[in-house]
């Protein structure tokens, strides 16, 4: 698991390394310098001409650090300061006196397209407000060259918090985030002015992050054997078990067999499926492993027989889909996935209600919409939950789980945040959210907590979805790709 950091987060831990530790803040810098020093030597060729471009903030200072230790190794450092010299902090100043008793270069007018690295050091997560004037010119400056370059903790002109563009931003090739990484980097669109990120410790204490409790976090597909629901040796289908998917109008037939394959390949014993009548032949074929039964002969019986129920995927929303959704709006002693139209009943059957904590919803419900589909929940505007995703994710108190699906899915129950970081952009191919309630279905199955099974199902499905990228591309993957992937990803 990595922490995931928020702008107030990072500051509190600067301040207990710094004022409760000890440790002296120009010793951090140093640390932090070396780290983008690091960064630079392995990309840059011998005698590689670099421009560290500095603030004159403590973000600048780890800049000029860093142009110092590489000019020491030899390379071809120049440092051009940005801003006026009445704002230099203390540490910065430090910093260019060290520098300048070193002879490392300063210049008061870069060269266009003269440089093979730039390093941004302009701006670091204090940042809150829009890039403009002279810093405008600098931003766009850097972005016209053809260097690579790499930022120091985060891309000058992103929001630490939200990953919205301050006006401008520069777009790194490499982004070192010193201690732990920053939602800002981790999510849309300041993820796409990061490039590869590296996440560089530069010695803050265990304590720190313990006492600053950062609430937002990821898991790497390295994490995935040891979060896995434990398989026990002498088991049956009972021991993992049973999905009750209620999925599929007339025409929709891929919807349930999507939802309960993928519930099977993530390991439940048993799925039973509710679809249209002309749904089940389908059904049978492709998934002979699948109980089969239509909405005509009712929910009731499957909801008893189950331990989990989906429901949703290709449902439609006339007024059958209403009856099957308020059927399963009564249930409270059970984990159940609401996907897809099943989401978009909701606001038909309660037409006054706004926002995830109007509909009453359990903290045995986990609902996964993508970001229109949290719009027709909400009625919030489009763009302003795209700006803020982890926000309309993570401010509820119904205690349901929300998995608000994007480039960067979110989940949060309302008091922890999972931003996700596997996946790519092959995800988006009609059936990969059917798939996804289909994984999440089996691992609540498997007796995971409702956040839990959630996080895990949404870091499996984008791993899957990476690894198919790998052997193949990102074009041709279909939904079903994404199940016969699961074999490979989950720990044997």
């Amino acid at each position: 698991m990595e922490y995931i950091l928020n702008r107030a987060e990072a500051a509190e831990i600067d301040r207990i390394s710094i004022e409760e530790a000890g440790i002296p803040s120009v010793v951090l810098m140093e640390k932090a310098a070396m780290a983008v020093a690091g960064c630079v030597s392995k990309i840059a060729a011998p005698g590689a001409k670099i421009l560290a471009v500095c603030g004159m903030g403590n973000n600048g200072g780890d800049g000029v650090a860093c142009a110092r230790i590489l000019k020491e190794a030899g390379f071809d450092v120049s440092i051009f300061l940005a801003g006026s010299s009445a704002k230099t902090t203390k540490e910065m100043e430090i910093q260019v006196n060290i520098a300048k008793n070193l002879d490392v270069r300063f210049i008061t007018k870069p060269e266009g397209n003269e440089y093979n690295i730039i390093i941004d050091a302009l701006f670091g997560i204090g940042l809150s407000r829009n890039i403009e004037g002279e810093y405008a010119e600098w931003v766009n400056w850097i972005n016209s060259q053809s260097s690579e370059v790499v930022a120091a903790d985060i891309p000058s002109g992103i929001n630490a918090d939200n990953g919205q563009v301050y006006g401008c931003a520069v777009k790194a090739s490499y982004t070192v985030t010193f201690g732990s990484n920053k939602r800002g980097i981790a999510v849309f669109p300041g993820a796409a002015y990061s490039g590869k990120v590296i996440v560089a410790d530069i010695g803050f204490p265990a304590r720190a992050l313990l006492k600053a409790a950062p609430k937002a976090y990821t898991y790497k597909k390295e994490d995935l054997p040891s979060l896995m629901p434990e398989r026990k040796a002498r088991t049956n289908k009972g021991s993992f078990g049973k999905v009750f998917i209620i999925a599929g109008s007339a025409g929709m037939s891929g919807a349930c067999c999507l939802a309960a394959k993928a519930a099977y390949r993530a390991g439940c014993g048993l799925v039973r499926v509710a679809t249209a009548l002309q749904n089940i032949n389908i059904l049978k074929t492709y998934l002979p492993e699948a109980i089969t039964g239509t909405y005509e002969d009712g929910i009731a019986h499957g909801i008893d027989w189950a331990d989990v129920i989906a429901i949703g995927p290709g449902t439609g929303t006339d007024e059958n889909a209403k009856k099957l959704v308020t059927e399963v709006l009564k249930i409270k002693d059970k984990p159940v996935v609401m996907d897809a139209d099943a989401l978009n009943v909701l606001p038909l059957l309660m037409p006054d209600g706004t926002g995830a904590d109007s509909y009453n919803l359990g903290s045995n419900f986990i609902i996964t919409p993508h970001l229109r589909e949290m719009s027709r929940l909400t009625g919030a505007d489009l763009n302003d939950i795209k700006e803020n995703i982890i926000d309309y994710a993570s401010c509820h108190k119904s205690g349901c789980t929300v998995v608000l699906k994007d480039a960067r899915t979110i989940v949060s129950d309302g008091s922890s945040i999972y931003i996700n970081t596997t996946g790519n952009n092959a995800l988006a191919t009609g059936g990969s959210g059917d798939v996804l309630c289909g994984i999440t279905a089996g691992l609540l199955a498997q007796g995971m907590e409702p956040m839990e099974a959630a996080c895990l199902a949404v870091c499996i499905h984008g791993a899957a979805a990476d690894l198919y990228a790998e052997k193949k591309n990102r074009y041709s993957m279909l939904a079903s790709d994404i199940i016969e992937e699961l074999q490979f990803i989950l720990p044997f």
